[in-house]
């Protein structure tokens, strides 16, 4: 193999002291910062390295190794600028012979999938012809890949290559990089010689993808900020700093990687959806999402609906399926959560089928990672079609359950371990509930749908599949109903090992309010998951199903991962003493636990019936 050139050595990464050289310089005067501001958190896969503010005094105790800087080149935190909290790291680097200032951060053996992300503030740039750099990985001392801001003209941004031959690559970026105002960078790569990816994010646009870089490497050992010579010289504020990495790809094909809610589209801020019209929404590439991805999980929410119809969630690009996501009424506000695929130009397009126009939210909880699925536990998205119709024949009788075949029909295999699948109730004659479980096994005391009589209700369903290749739906209920299902995927069979693969579990009751005090009025409650009822305690990410019943007031549920900030975003709505489920998928706490805020005036009692789990 073929060495790269030695331009840009690291040498002994955060250990360097020879004559000339200062490590971990300190701040010239005392500065004031707010260490109490949390740590950063984004939406990329992997384990997180490093997430840092720079609250405190200095850079090495920030996470960071201590920095390195010479002659004239300092290396602080300062409280002169910054994009969060009161402080920021400041590198000054001078023209002056022997100036340099960085610093950097190992990564875990065998790291392979790196994201470095953060935010920078260029105040005064240094000689023209070179270049402020941003973030720098590393291979065993040598630099491999690099993203930089060009001194020259308008302040274009770079990336710089070393490839196999030695000789560096450069590509010229689009956005142009203004002085004295901060900036949002992320760079991802996942090291694989001649076939790398890079992807790099410019203020949350994403501004190249490539799967052929070509570098002689397969890993990289560590992340650099920073000036390395005089001629970078220049002045850079870095701030809200987060490294993640995994040994692996950051998710095999088809496994599921979580993020904090996020609102991808809210047309109360524009316009309603017209009647028998779509809107499409951008997924792939955007808010941490990368630039491919197979498909995506988000709750919808339908409300304002001057009409009553539904919404059919699909790929953007596709035929339009013969399959609901969300049935509603005039008037009525109702969410369900949609896993679909993504379309190739990154879009998922939802179609209001209604004779009026309808306002539709779609809160994005995660995605799955591009790729023939192949891991056990990973997921084959399908596009939604028709599997079950009891309209057709007859209906669900009171008390009495209805199975369905789901391997080998509508292409799933037939060792397929879970299925997902869109449950409506339809013409239902009295209040009740259904409840879904693998086909020969017990049935599990807990509900994914519940209804009223007359009511049309959605709800998405995680079964694991029985050994006959079935799911029973049991309708507890004193009359009969219809039901409709329309299946998205399935889970892959075998033993899950690898990070984000799902293991279908129940489903299994892990909180239900009734049996202690009901989530008080604009309050939370939180309840554990991991390492609970048979979950094991390395997950990053829970599915459930949530019911709110006994509401004193309207209002809204949001879930999210316990110790984490509050998102926008809502899971379930409901009106005063409704009964109401959703089914979830989250983000689980560094404390294995789930958050449950209710956002009403009034208390209401919840339930969390938990179908499966991410492995971490």
């Amino acid at each position: 193999m073929i060495r790269l050139r030695r331009a840009g050595t690291i040498a002994a990464l955060n250990l360097l002291v020879v004559a000339g050289l200062a490590v971990g310089a300190t701040p010239a005067h005392a500065v004031t910062c707010a260490p109490a501001t949390p740590a950063p958190t984004n939406n990329y896969p992997g384990t997180t390295v490093l997430a840092t503010s720079f609250e405190a005094q200095t850079i090495a105790a920030t996470g960071f190794g201590a920095p390195v800087t010479a002659g004239s080149g300092t290396a602080t935190v300062s409280d002169v600028t910054a994009h969060a909290g009161k402080c920021a790291a400041k590198l000054h680097v001078t023209t002056a012979a022997g100036s340099l200032a960085n610093f950097s951060t190992p990564l875990p053996a065998g790291s392979k999938d790196v994201y470095a992300d953060g935010w920078f503030n260029v105040t005064a740039k240094g000689v023209d012809g070179n270049n402020v750099p941003y973030f720098r990985f590393f291979t065993d001392g040598t630099r491999v890949l690099d993203v930089y801001r060009s001194n020259n003209g308008i302040g274009p941004l770079w990336l710089r290559v070393a490839s196999p031959t030695g000789t560096p690559t450069y590509t010229r970026l689009v956005p142009t990089v203004k002085l004295s105002s901060w900036h949002h960078l992320t760079l991802h790569a996942v090291a694989n010689g001649a076939a790398t990816t890079v992807e790099i994010w410019f203020d949350d646009k994403l501004v190249f993808t490539s799967r052929q870089v070509a570098i002689d490497v397969d890993t990289v050992s560590a992340v650099q900020l920073g000036a390395e010579h005089r001629r970078q010289a220049g002045d850079i504020y870095i701030d809200d700093v987060i490294i993640k990495s995994s040994k692996g790809v950051a998710g095999q094909p088809g496994t599921f990687a979580p993020i904090t809610p996020t609102r991808m589209l809210d047309t109360r801020t524009s316009s309603p959806v017209a009647a028998d019209s779509a809107v499409s929404f951008q997924v792939a590439g955007v808010r941490g999402i990368p630039a491919k991805v197979a498909s995506v999980v988000f709750n919808l929410t339908v409300t304002s609906p001057r009409s009553a119809g539904f919404v059919s969630a699909y790929a953007s690009g596709t035929g339009r399926p013969n399959a609901s996501n969300l049935n509603f009424t005039k008037g009525q506000t109702v969410p369900n959560l949609v896993t679909v695929p993504v379309g190739a130009d990154g879009k998922v397009t939802l179609f209001n089928r209604s004779d009026g126009s309808s306002q539709l939210i779609a809160d994005v909880t995660g995605y799955y990672i591009t790729g023939t699925p192949s891991t056990p536990g990973s997921f084959r998205s399908l596009a939604p079609s028709r599997i079950l119709d009891t309209r057709n024949a007859e209906p669900a009788g009171a008390d009495s359950t209805v199975s369905l075949q789901v391997a080998g029909a509508a292409g799933i295999p037939a060792g397929a371990a879970a299925v997902v699948f869109n449950l409506t109730v339809a013409e239902a004659r009295a209040v009740g509930f259904i409840t879904a479980y693998a086909s020969g096994a017990a049935r599990p005391s807990a509900s994914n749908l519940n209804f009223v009589e007359g009511q049309i209700v959605p709800n998405l369903v995680t079964v694991p599949v029985g050994a006959d290749g079935k799911v029973t739906l049991f309708n507890r209920s004193d009359g009969a109903t219809h039901l409709v299902a329309d299946v998205n995927g399935y889970y892959l069979p075998g033993n899950p090992t690898a990070s984000g693969a799902f293991k279908a579990i129940g489903p299994t009751r892990a909180l239900d309010t009734r049996n202690a005090s009901p989530a008080a009025a604009d309050a939370a409650v939180a309840f554990r998951v991991a390492g609970a009822n048979g979950v094991p305690a390395n997950i990053s990410a829970v599915v459930f199903n949530l019911t709110v019943t006994e509401p004193k007031d309207i209002g809204f549920v949001t879930a999210y991962a316990s110790g984490t900030t509050r998102p926008n975003a809502s899971n379930l709505n409901f009106t005063k003493a409704q009964t109401v489920p959703n089914l979830v998928a989250v983000p689980v706490g560094s404390d294995g636990r789930v958050s449950l805020f209710n956002r009403s005036l009034g208390s209401s009692q919840l339930i969390a019936d938990v179908a499966g789990y991410f492995l971490r």
